[in-house]
């Protein structure tokens, strides 16, 4: 058995190429500035993003690969989801609502369902890789605090009860270790968490005024030179208004506290950013 080197892969890298060549992100719509999905992002991303600067660090084609699965999964749900609304009338719901946020900001939620008793629910669904899935569930983390913002924003523009952020795994928590922890069939690989409106809204709030006035401040200067490399108001990880010293290591400092960003090593725009600091 051999495995085969790059140069002498057949079949693979074919595959694979011509998947992500076929996964460009959507174009912005017009007369908007900034995505939902932007949510919890470096400020200085933003502004690359609402720019539509170059990125200098593009998407690979394994991050495409990556991406792609969590779109296929969510594809092959919509049967399934047209099979559970076929056989419950106690709940009717709307599937991928375009949705305004502040001025400039547009954001597609996936479910908004509205139960008999009169209570709205957004459901924002994510796929995640394994390490990720145990990380919130095993060690009690919780969804990550991009989407947790994501979706408070969706649930407050249509001023919603309840904000369910679901998890569906890309890969099992093994029976053994489920059993240990006490997690049921279902948990192997798909959880959610419930906000209700008292605590979603705040977020919410906060981050469409942050997105906003990035964008709206980066597009008057015609530059993101002057948008500081802070995350959102709430992160629980990077206190506002740390700020990225070392985007190479994604270091922050606030004061005498300090840390690191692991999204610098993931950013499109890192060699620019690393650049512009030189």
């Amino acid at each position: 058995m051999t495995l085969a080197s790059a140069d002498h892969r057949l079949f693979v890298h074919r595959i694979a190429e011509a998947w992500a060549d076929g996964s460009e992100a959507p174009s912005q719509p017009e007369g908007t500035l900034w995505r939902g999905s932007w949510a919890g992002m470096c400020a200085r991303k933003v502004a690359y993003m609402t720019l539509g600067e170059e990125q200098t660090d593009p998407p690979s084609t394994a991050d495409y690969w990556r991406m792609g699965l969590g779109s296929v999964v969510h594809e092959l749900l919509e049967p399934a989801i047209q099979k559970w609304l076929d056989n419950d009338k106690t709940v009717t719901v709307e599937e991928e609502i375009s949705v305004s946020l502040g001025e400039h900001g547009n954001g597609h939620i996936d479910l908004v369902l509205n139960t008999a008793d009169g209570v709205k629910i957004v459901l924002e669904l994510k796929t995640i890789n394994g390490f990720g899935y145990k990380m919130s569930v095993e060690k009690g983390q919780g969804p990550r605090h991009s989407h947790v913002l994501q979706g408070s924003m969706y649930a407050h523009a249509v001023d919603a009860d309840l904000l369910v952020i679901g998890y569906l795994a890309m890969e099992n928590i093994s029976p053994n270790r489920a059993a240990s922890l006490n997690i049921d069939d279902i948990g192997r690989f798909a959880s959610e968490w419930h906000y209700p409106k008292a605590e979603f809204t705040q977020w919410a709030i906060e981050e469409t005024e942050r997105l906003e006035g990035i964008a709206v401040a980066a597009h008057a200067a015609g530059s993101a030179m002057n948008i500081p490399r802070r995350f959102a108001h709430s992160d629980p990880d990077i206190p506002f208004p740390a700020e990225v010293t070392d985007p190479r290591k994604g270091t922050w400092t606030s004061g005498t506290s300090f840390g690191r960003a692991w999204q610098c090593g993931y950013c499109d725009y890192q060699t620019r950013c690393i650049s512009e600091m030189e």
